[in-house]
Order: C-alpha cells, then structure tokens, then sequence
C-alpha cells in the first residue's frame, strides 16, 4: 500500500465512526397502551430530556423534572439513557437505574411518561393483511342487516301470534325493532367516529341486526330441537347462550371501533360472559334450589316434529317407578323441615300462662287424695 492510499485510510475511519454515532435515532413517546403518541428524530448527541424549555424533548409532565434524562454515547460506544438526578428516576419493567443501555424493544418511564428509543435500522414487522372488506360499507350492510330483522320478526310474530292479527300490529313491531337497531347503531358509530375517524354506522346496524337474529333463532330453534330430541338441558339451561350471543355482539362492536388489543378483549369478554351465566344461576338456585330455569320443557310442538324414538308403556312405568325413592325422599325432608321449625316448636313447648293454669290443679289433687285415705279408714 502506498503512503497516499494509507494517509487516505487514516483520515477516513474517523469519519465513518463519527457518522455511526450520528445516525438518526427516533425518540418516541408513548401512551399508556403502548401506541406512539409523539416521534422525535435526532443527528446530533446527546439528546436532553425534561419540563425546561433548553431541552431537546420537552416533557409536559410534572412527575418529571426540568433536566431529567440525557440519551448519549458511553466510553464503549453505547447507546444509552441515564439519570440527571431527578428524583423519579428511569424505570424499565419496574427496575430502576442511574442509566439503561438502550434496546429498541424496552419502554422507559420518566415520572409518567413512557417513551422508547430506536435506531434508524431497527427492524419493522411485516405488513399486515388487510382483511377488512371495504365493499362492505355504507348502505349495503345496513339494509341487509334491517331486511335479515324484517323477515325474521314477521316469522316470530307470525308464529306466536294465536289470532288473526292486524297489519298494524307487525308494522308497530318492526318500527319497534328497527328503532332500537338504529339508536343502538347510532350509538356505537359515535364511539367508532371519536376513537377510529370513521362512523362506520352501516357496520354497526349489521353487527346488531345479526345479534337480534341470532337470538331470536336461538330461542325459536333450542325449543323445537329440544323437543324434537328430547334434549331437556336444552331447554332447560336456555337462559345462558344469550348471554355469550351478546357478549360476541359486543365483541365485533369494540372491533369495529378501532379497538387494538383483539386478545385482551376476548379474554375481558370470556370472563365477563362466564360471570354473567354463573350469576344467572347462583340466583336461580337461591329462587328454586335448582341450577335450571325451568324443570321440564314448557313448549310443545306439533307431533311432526319429534324424531326421538318414543318410549313404551313399560319404559314409562319403570321410569316412574325409579322416581318413586327420590320423591319419597324429598316428601320425608320437608316433613322435617316442617316440623323442625320454630313455629312448631313453640307449638308443642308449653307456655308459662299454661304452667300457672296447671299448677293450682296439681296442688288440688294432692289435697283431695289424703281425704280419700281417711274415708278408706273409716
């Protein structure tokens, strides 16, 4: 190597380092659940952070103090944050410190204030598949969503009609449903405009007309399949599916709104949708002493219907026979019961006015025995 090209090689590696060192570090800041609120680019070290006006980051916090962190260079060329001797300190996962070496997937708290602190070549994640149907918007869910409501309500009003109603009747109904669909869509498209951009109102009427359906379809059908089947817990325990129907409901609402954290919703919903059913039965069991809603299927249906094999009469008089123990039982507790309470108690313990009336009997016969003696001697 000649001495040019060496004088060249010398004056060069200082400059690369010094360009490494002064790559464009972003400073991001943080909201509570993790999103970027803020984000900084900085070429030039250090960068100060803190409430002062001479900071390069001014921090609106008042947990925080006027000077309180600084991102540099240590002696072994790394990058990191350190304290200026505040008294919040830096925390990262509740580990407190005089300085962190910096690590593009660790969040730093400054008093309140969350941020992380990124290279120029920190590796992104892949580009998401956009699953949202964008034809599906607007008006063509919504009416789809109200026709779907339409037909489903003059086929429950139909079937549980028993006179010959008017048309007045299924249209007061149908008014009735499709404005609650609209106050209830309305509703949840204003949460969709404030925390998404986008009302997606015709979303919503979809999201509900399809839990409405469902409902009714649930109702309507676990009563037949019961009894087509004979499947008694059916119908029986027919309180609780609505209940995981509305929290799905909710599910797709909170999703349409712009909601980010998809797991933690399933998980909060699951919970609350298991609470809600144990509830319903622990009240249940207070009322009836029976975890059911109702003992036996209160519906029938026409003789069509049924596909379960009926039983002979031999069945049925085994069945109620192996019932005849169990009742016997249940009679014999109650008798009990009956006769273990405090109003029977006091019944059969004499009262104190029924001692004193027996009392003055008591010392009359022992008066007219010694008289009875004497005639005998007589």
């Amino acid at each position: 190597m000649s001495l040019p090209e060496y004088a060249d090689t010398i004056s060069t590696a200082p400059v690369f380092a010094a360009e490494a060192k002064c790559a464009p570090i972003f400073v991001e800041i943080l909201t509570p659940d993790g999103d970027v609120k803020h984000r900084y680019r900085f070429s030039d070290l250090p960068i100060r952070i803190g409430r002062a006006y001479d900071n390069d980051i001014i921090l609106d916090d008042p947990h925080t103090a006027a000077h309180h962190a600084q991102i540099e260079y240590n002696q072994l060329d790394e990058l990191i944050i350190s304290d200026c001797g505040s008294l919040s300190g830096i925390t990262q996962a509740n580990h407190r410190e005089d300085f962190f070496v910096v690590n593009g997937d660790h969040d730093y708290r400054l008093g309140r204030t969350l941020l992380r602190i990124r290279h120029k070549d920190y590796p992104v994640a892949p580009e998401l598949t956009d699953t949202t149907n964008h034809y599906w918007e607007g008006w063509r869910p919504a009416l789809t969503g109200i026709f779907i409501l339409t037909c489903i309500g003059v086929l429950t009003t139909r079937l549980s009609d028993i006179n010959e109603s008017t048309l007045s009747k299924y249209l007061l109904e149908l008014v009735s449903v499709i404005g609650f669909v609209a106050c209830w869509s309305g509703v949840w498209a204003l949460f969709s405009k404030l925390f998404s951009g986008q009302a997606r109102f015709g979303r919503h009427v979809w999201i509900a007309s399809c839990g409405l359906v469902s409902l009714e379809l649930w109702d309507l059908l676990s009563g037949m399949t019961a009894f087509a089947f004979s499947w008694e817990t059916l119908a029986t325990f027919s309180n609780h599916p609505p209940i995981f129907i509305g929290a799905l409901v909710l599910y797709f609402h909170l999703q349409t709104t712009g909601n980010k954290h998809l797991g933690r919703l399933k998980i909060i919903l699951a919970v609350l949708a298991v609470m809600g059913s144990t509830i319903t039965m622990t009240k249940q069991y207070q009322a009836t002493n029976h975890l059911a809603s109702q003992l036996y299927m209160s519906e029938l249906y026409p003789p069509v219907l049924r596909i379960s094999r009926d039983k002979t009469l031999d069945e049925f008089m085994s069945d109620i026979n192996s019932l005849k123990p169990i009742v016997d039982d249940a009679r014999k507790k109650d008798s009990d019961k009956e006769r273990a309470t405090p109003e029977n108690i006091e019944h059969l313990m004499p009262n104190e006015d029924d001692k004193e009336k027996e009392a003055p009997k008591q010392t009359e016969e022992k008066d007219i025995q010694p008289e009875s003696n004497d005639k005998k001697t007589e």
